[in-house]
C-alpha cells in the first residue's frame, strides 16, 4: 500500500510502500476481503461490478500450534486491483492503530449490524470519498486532474485512512453524526486527520527512510502533516495548493467559533495535535534521560528511535481519551479538558514534561480548562466508591441490561433523573499498554444517554420539523473493582439546551436540513431528518456531503 500517496512520494523522488499484516486467525478471501472488511470494485457511475482481486498463498509458518499460510495480494500499477488492495490494506491498518493496545486497546464495533465495512475503490466518477452508515461501506471516487490525469481517491493513504476514521469513531460514537452542534462534525474531521497523521508511524521502515534522507525537520513534518496532496493538485491545479489541509497552522478555537464548515473548525484540533507531536519530538530530543539503555549508532538512528517513541506517545495521550468522552455529543473544550484530566490520570508525575507541551498547545489553541468562564466540561462531585450501589463487574459487563442495573442503582450519584428512560448505548473492556509494555488494569467503560426535546421558534416550526433531540448523559469508567476511575457527565444544563437550538436554528436559516426523501445522498443537504418512529425528531449528518467540492 501507498504511505503517502503517489504525488507526495515521486515528487521527493522515493517511493516507499507499506504492508498490512492481518492477524492469522482472520479469514482472508478474494476482493480483498478480511473478517472486518469487504472490497466490492462496484462503480455506480458506469453501473458495473468488477473482478475481485483473489489472494496468492506464499509460505506456511507455525503459530498458536497450528499452520498457517501467509497471503500475498499484488497487482500492476494503474490497473483496478492495485486500487482495491490499496484500499483495504490502508483501511486495516486504520483499525489496526485504534484497537492497538497503545490506544484503545480493544476490538472496534462499527455502527451498524454487520461485521464487514464495504469498500468501494473505484465508486463513482467524482472528486469524492466517503463514509456511509446507511450503506455500511466506504466510497471513494475518481475523476481526471487539468491535465487529464486519473485521480483515485482510494490510492490516497490520506483519503482511506481518513474515512476509515470516520466509520470507526461512528462506531463507538454514533451519535456523534445526529448532533447539531457544529464541533462535533469538526471532531469527526478531527478524528480523519489526526489519524492519518499518526497511522505513518506505524510503518516503521516508511519512518527510517525518511530520517535517513537529506531533507530539513520541516520537510520531513510537510510529508507527514500536509493530507492528500495528489487529490488536493487535482482539485485546485495548482502545486501550491496540493495539499487539501495541513495540521501546520495557527487557528484558535476563538477565531473559527462561528466557521460553520467542519473543515476549517476541525483544524484547530489537527493544529493541537501536531503541535503536541512536535513538541514531544522536541523534548526528547533534548532530554538527556530520553532513550536511557540504548546505545545510538548515529543521529539518524536517535531520531528514528524518538520519532517512534513521541508518536505513540501521541497516540496515547489524543486518541486513547475518545474512550471516556460522553456518548451524545462533544465540543472542543470537553475534549481538550478530557485528553488533559486522561494525561494526568496515567502518568501523574509528568517527569518527562510530555504534559508541559500538552497544556502549552491547549492554550495555543484557547481550550485549556481554565481558559472558559463557562465550563462546557463539567466537573461535578464524583460520587464516593463507599457509596456506589450494585458494584459487581461480572454483571455490568455480561451485557447492556447488566450495565443498566448499575446505573439505575446509582442514579442520584451520576445526576441521571427519576422520571427519564436512560439507555445504556454501550458497554466495553479495554487491555491497554503502558510504557515499555506494561500491562495496564483493564478498565470498563458504560456510555450512557436520555433524550431531552428541543423545541424550535414559533416562527421556525414546520410540519415536518418542530422539534431536535439533544441526548444528555456521560461516560462512566471503572475499574476491576468498580472504582470510579472517570467520570465524563453531559447534564442537561439551561446553556446545553441552549446551544443546541441555537445551532438547531442555524440549520433552519441556512436551508441545510433535508425532511423529504431525495435520491441519492450527494444530492441531499447538509443534515437528513428522520422520525424515531416514537415521536421524536433526529437530525442525522449526511456523510455523502462532508467532502463534497463545494
Amino acid at each position: 500500500m501507498y504511505l503517502k500517496d503517489p504525488l507526495a512520494l515521486s515528487s521527493r523522488g522515493y517511493f516507499p510502500v507499506g504492508e498490512a499484516i492481518v492477524g492469522g486467525d482472520t479469514s482472508v478471501a478474494p476482493g480483498p476481503t478480511s473478517s472486518r472488511f469487504m472490497v466490492v470494485d462496484y462503480d455506480a457511475t458506469t453501473d458495473k461490478v468488477y473482478a475481485p482481486t483473489p489472494p496468492q498463498r506464499r509460505t506456511q509458518y507455525w503459530s498458536r500450534g497450528r499452520g498457517e499460510y501467509l497471503y500475498e495480494f499484488s497487482a500492476r500499477q494503474g490497473t483496478r486491483q492495485e486500487a482495491q488492495i490499496n484500499a483495504w490494506a490502508t483501511a486495516v491498518e486504520a483499525l489496526e492503530l485504534f484497537q492497538d493496545p497503545v490506544v484503545l486497546g480493544r476490538e472496534v464495533p462499527w455502527a451498524f449490524d454487520a461485521n464487514w465495512l464495504r469498500i468501494l475503490p473505484q465508486g463513482m466518477y467524482e472528486a469524492n470519498a466517503f463514509y456511509s452508515r446507511r450503506t455500511r461501506a466506504l466510497h471513494f471516487g475518481y475523476f481526471f486532474d487539468r491535465d487529464d490525469r486519473l485521480i483515485k481517491t482510494s490510492l490516497s493513504h490520506d483519503i482511506v485512512t481518513h474515512e476509515t476514521a470516520h466509520a470507526i469513531l461512528d462506531g463507538l460514537r454514533p451519535y456523534y453524526l445526529e448532533s447539531v452542534h457544529p464541533d462535533a462534525v469538526a471532531f469527526h474531521e478531527y478524528v480523519g486527520d489526526v489519524a492519518a497523521m499518526l497511522s505513518l508511524f506505524r510503518q516503521r521502515e516508511f519512518i527510517k527512510q525518511l530520517v535517513l534522507l537529506p531533507v530539513g525537520k520541516k520537510d520531513f513534518f510537510n510529508l507527514v502533516t500536509d493530507l492528500a496532496p495528489q487529490v488536493g493538485q487535482g482539485l485546485y491545479g495548482n502545486a501550491d495548493r496540493a495539499a487539501l489541509r495541513s495540521a501546520r497552522n495557527d487557528l484558535t478555537y476563538a477565531r473559527v467559533e462561528n466557521e460553520p464548515d467542519p473543515h476549517v473548525r476541525s483544524q484547530v484540533l489537527t493544529g493541537l495535535a501536531f503541535d503536541v507531536l512536535e513538541g514531544v519530538v522536541e523534548q526528547r530530543l533534548n532530554d538527556t534521560r530520553a532513550g536511557e539503555g540504548f546505545k545510538f549508532e548515529s543521529k539518524p538512528q536517535r531520531l528514528f528511535a524518538h520519532l517512534l517513541a513521541a508518536a505513540r506517545h501521541a497516540m496515547r495521550m489524543l486518541l486513547r481519551p475518545i474512550d471516556l468522552l460522553p456518548p451524545g455529543n462533544i465540543t472542543f473544550p470537553e475534549y481538550g479538558s478530557i485528553v488533559l484530566a486522561a494525561d494526568n490520570q496515567s502518568t501523574p508525575g509528568d517527569s518527562r514534561g510530555y504534559r508541559k507541551v500538552l497544556e502549552r498547545a491547549l492554550r495555543k489553541r484557547g481550550l485549556h480548562p481554565d481558559q472558559w468562564e463557562y465550563q462546557f466540561y463539567i466537573e461535578s462531585d464524583e460520587p464516593e466508591n463507599r457509596n456506589l450501589r450494585e458494584r459487581d463487574i461480572a454483571m455490568i459487563r455480561s451485557s447492556k441490561v447488566g450495565a443498566y442495573r448499575f446505573l439505575d442503582a446509582n442514579r442520584r450519584a451520576f445526576q441521571i433523573p427519576t422520571d427519564r428512560d436512560v439507555r445504556v448505548v454501550a458497554v466495553s473492556t479495554n487491555r491497554r499498554e503502558l510504557d515499555y509494555g506494561t500491562l495496564a488494569v483493564p478498565e470498563t467503560m458504560i456510555q450512557y444517554v436520555w433524550e431531552e426535546r428541543v423545541s424550535l421558534p414559533k416562527d421556525m416550526r414546520t410540519s415536518a420539523l418542530d422539534h431536535v433531540v439533544m441526548r444528555a448523559g456521560g461516560t462512566i469508567t471503572v475499574d476491576e473493582s468498580v472504582n470510579l476511575v472517570h467520570w465524563a457527565n453531559q447534564p442537561p444544563t439551561p446553556r446545553r439546551l441552549d446551544d443546541t437550538r441555537v445551532s438547531a436554528m442555524s440549520l433552519v436559516r441556512d436551508r441545510a436540513i433535508e425532511t423529504t426523501p431525495v435520491r441519492g445522498l450527494i444530492n441531499a443537504r447538509p443534515f437528513l431528518a428522520q422520525n424515531d418512529g416514537r415521536g421524536g425528531m433526529h437530525l442525522m449528518v449526511n456523510t455523502a456531503r462532508m467532502h463534497h467540492p463545494r
